[in-house]
């Protein structure tokens, strides 16, 4: 806590002052809350833990991987085909999956698309190649990569790899909230602890209501790529969202989906299979040369996003 020098000759002097002070301290800065999450983390990891899912052990060809979705949102707005069941991610953020699915193995069948910063955690030979779209088509204004740009690139990457198994990591519908409402939204949530929080203008209704809009606009761009994707298709999530759900064992609202918060809407994800006649045929080759993802460059989007 930053306080100033003879904090407390100066309090006693003028208290409304010194309680204006320490108000925003703990209570416009976070701090209590931050401290009370940071105890439930505490407890998630030693008693709860996160779930089991390993995508790269999976039968698919093509894995779309939409970010920070939840499944019951997902059930509830998806009309794509194919079979719907659940999984349990092995991390409530992107972090903690990069790192518990990929660090430390070999996937040379395998190319990763990604508009995800924390992609430059991936070593250069852990894929045949990894295709990053944060330098180019992260977009200023909205804060994010536009999921049209990363079907896009997921076309691009079918054509040029078909004989490759293709994970297409899109960032929606993780916030920034896209739609117009959404917009509205995410320029009034304050940010703090690696996670959103609540203004004096949003309602809890609101943050659902551009959640479930950021869901459509992904499940939009889906709708009119997987027609377009030969072989098996899985659609899942590196892991799901909070949407103000009480936490535990201190019962404070969570939000967004900070790093080891163990609840079940941080974990449970979508798992659809669409099965094809065709399956691709896949080959195992030596990585293509590629220079690691600039860090600093990730680091700009990260802070951009609200984890810095």
């Amino acid at each position: 806590m930053n306080l100033p020098e003879n904090a407390v000759r100066k309090g006693l002097k003028n208290p409304r002052k010194a309680l204006r002070c320490l108000y925003g301290e703990l209570v416009e800065e976070k701090r209590i809350y931050l401290t009370c999450r940071a105890i439930n983390q505490k407890y998630y990891r030693y008693f709860r833990g996160p779930g089991d899912l390993d995508i790269m052990r999976e039968d698919w060809d093509t894995l779309l991987l939409i970010d920070a979705c939840r499944y019951d949102y997902f059930a509830e707005e998806s009309d794509l085909p194919g079979t719907l069941d659940d999984r349990s991610a092995p991390g409530s953020m992107s972090l903690e999956f990069i790192d518990r699915t990929f660090a430390d193995r070999q996937f040379h069948d395998t190319v990763y698309v990604t508009a995800n910063p924390f992609a430059a955690r991936i070593e250069p030979d852990t894929f045949h190649d990894i295709i990053s779209l944060l330098d180019e088509y992260f977009d200023q204004d909205i804060r994010t990569v536009p999921p049209e740009e990363l079907t896009a690139a997921v076309r691009k990457a079918h054509e040029e790899y078909p004989h490759k198994r293709i994970i297409a990591h899109y960032m929606q519908p993780h916030a920034p909230f896209l739609s117009d409402f959404g917009q509205t939204v995410s320029a009034e949530l304050t940010w703090k602890g690696n996670q959103y929080h609540l203004s004096e203008d949003v309602e809890l209704s609101d943050v659902r209501g551009a959640y479930r809009e950021n869901v459509e606009v992904v499940l939009d761009e889906l709708e009119g790529v997987i027609p377009d994707i030969p072989g098996k298709i899985v659609v899942t999530s590196d892991h799901g969202e909070l949407l103000g759900e009480r936490l535990f064992p201190i019962p404070i609202r969570g939000f967004e989906h900070p790093k080891s918060i163990y609840e079940e809407e941080s974990l449970r994800v979508p798992w659809l299979e669409i099965n094809t006649d065709m399956r691709r045929r896949i080959k195992t080759e030596p990585p293509k040369e590629r220079e690691q993802i600039a860090s600093r460059t990730a680091e700009k989007r990260l802070e951009q996003l609200g984890y810095l």
